[in-house]
């Protein structure tokens, strides 16, 4: 870093380049954030006469539209109950399992962990057909369940291999400590092999979390009724044959925004940790 510092020190037409390419890159970020917010301030006739030009008339109530009349607010329900589903599923299933073929030894185990991850490789569309026939034969078709279940098989390959990896890493002394003192094999799961694996299990929980919520062709699949949307189904509503609202459809989206982010700021210095951690292992 020292080396670095004094190399930009003495090459100023170095410095002045990394400026203009770190100006460029946060102009690159912020760009569509800024006119997704002054999009979403405009009158329609304002937004299609220029669409790219500041706001005259700053009309937040764009956004009380967007949430009552475009049914917004049930969006968001829908898919928060979705995705807290899918995630319970998925990191049952998934964390019991790494465990399983981290810390024990029986005879396939890399047999299973190579089909396992096998199912990365498969594309959702491919899938279609065999997932509408047992979803429906279970009662499942049209559920938030069977939607759940459908996300929570689809990440259950990435969320096995992650968790694995931080699994092994844990020091197999604290393993044996705790079995001296009568804990099972759940339970030293749950007290001693998850909080170890923090940063891991919050990164499959965010990477899973924004997979789900942002998914629109098994939602579109498996979810008959309208009442049932979740967001991305939801935003198809704002596309109508003739035209399209979108100072309405951008409020929306600035709306929808705010849970990622809030996911995101509440355990950004574990997700950090987490990749980190996982490169250097």
């Amino acid at each position: 870093m020292p080396s670095l510092r004094r190399a930009f020190r003495l090459n100023p037409v170095g410095t002045s380049l990394a400026y203009v390419g770190l100006a460029f890159a946060i102009v690159q970020a912020m760009g569509p954030v800024v006119w997704l917010i002054t999009g979403s301030l405009k009158s329609r006739g304002e937004f299609y006469a220029d669409p790219w030009s500041l706001p005259k008339a700053w009309l937040f109530r764009n956004y009380a539209d967007a949430f009552v009349t475009a049914r917004v607010g049930d969006y968001v329900l829908n898919s928060a109950i979705v995705v807290v589903l899918g995630l319970a599923i998925l990191l049952v299933c998934a964390a019991t399992t790494a465990y399983a073929l981290a810390r024990f030894a029986f005879p396939g185990r890399d047999a299973v962990l190579a089909v396992i991850l096998m199912t990365m490789m498969v594309p959702p569309d491919v899938l279609t057909v065999p997932l509408f026939l047992t979803l429906r034969s279970l009662g499942l078709l049209g559920t938030f369940l069977g939607l759940a279940f459908i996300y929570a098989v689809g990440g259950f390959g990435m969320s096995v291999f992650l968790l694995r990896g931080y699994f092994a890493g844990v020091p197999a002394e604290l393993e044996e400590a705790a079995r001296l003192d009568g804990a099972g094999a759940l339970r030293i799961l749950w007290h001693v092999i998850l909080p170890m694996s923090l940063p891991g299990f919050l990164s499959v929980v965010i990477i899973q979390a924004i997979s789900m919520w942002n998914d629109l062709y098994l939602a579109f699949v498996f979810i008959r009724d309208p009442k049932m949307a979740t967001v991305p189904l939801g935003l198809l509503n704002f596309f109508r044959r003739d035209s399209v609202n979108w100072p309405l459809l951008l409020a929306a989206l600035a709306i929808l925004t705010v849970p990622i982010l809030v996911l995101y700021a509440a355990a950004q210095r574990r997700f950090i940790e987490g990749f980190t951690s996982g490169a250097v292992k």
